[in-house]
């Protein structure tokens, strides 16, 4: 714990004046033993989380349950599309179930198409691990169609062929860990084994509750401004260290 609380000073210290406030050292002994990355999609390898939270405040407005932008924010960054359309249910009795994704996604995708871009340094720090022989995958709370979408639009599909595992595959979404086991176990890994990457405390709780190592990130658009207070929170969700910039995680892999 008395760890976790240093590096939480750290972010107040450090993060909006150095993007890298832990030492290549520090990143490097945290891969020791590490043999496969799970990198969450939104908010860590493209930068998708501005344009999916403005175009959810829209469809949640369109089927009578509007929230604000930070409510949309604090409530569904990290979680399935199952979380707002319980969401709308709960506020105005529709079953929209059907109706929601199609609609949601036809916005989103639409927006897609001109503004998605992948995270800073992303390429560098696949090449990185695949130069160190160690394996990683996708692990998303995005629907495979989203996924799909992500992966054609930004041309980062070619990483990850085979590799995709999203939460339409368990049960259980983030918080839960199943998808976080299920990848894992899939690729042949032991959770002891495993690094995640990833942005919200939802999938920092995963990633804890599947007994995996957890780098929070905090580069994409949506935490822009707000790096430390979002980076405490990724500590407090148990996160062993917090990056904003991909550039320090490439360093280290590679050195």
């Amino acid at each position: 714990m008395a760890a976790k609380n240093d590096a939480r000073h750290d972010a107040e210290t450090h993060f909006g004046q150095d993007a890298a406030p832990h030492s290549v050292m520090t990143i490097r002994k945290l891969f020791d033993g590490c043999s496969v990355v799970l990198f969450d999609c939104d908010g860590v390898l493209v930068n998708s989380e501005p344009i999916s939270l403005a175009t959810l405040v829209d469809v949640l407005s369109h089927f009578g349950a509007p929230l604000t932008l930070q409510e949309v924010s604090d409530r569904f960054t990290g979680r399935s599309s199952s979380a707002p359309i319980d969401h709308i249910r709960a506020e105005t009795g529709n079953d929209v179930q059907v109706a929601f994704k199609p609609f949601f996604y036809e916005k989103l995708f639409a927006r897609y198409e001109t503004e998605l871009a992948k995270i800073h340094e992303i390429d560098s720090v696949l090449e990185a691990l695949t130069a160190r022989a160690v394996s990683f995958c996708i692990s998303s709370s995005s629907s495979v169609e989203r996924l799909e979408k992500t992966m054609t639009v930004t041309g980062l599909g070619s990483w990850f062929q085979g590799r995709i595992y999203s939460a339409d595959f368990v049960k259980n979404g983030k918080p839960a860990p199943d998808l976080f086991l299920h990848a894992a176990a899939d690729m042949g890994y032991s959770p002891v084994q495993a690094i995640v990457i990833e942005d919200s405390v939802a999938g920092v709780t995963a990633a804890i509750a599947a007994g995996m190592k957890c780098i929070g990130f905090v580069g994409g658009g949506h935490y822009a401004g707000d790096e430390v207070n979002a980076a405490n929170r990724l500590y407090d969700a148990g996160a062993d260290i917090v990056l904003a910039d991909m550039t320090a995680l490439s360093k280290a892999i590679s050195s």
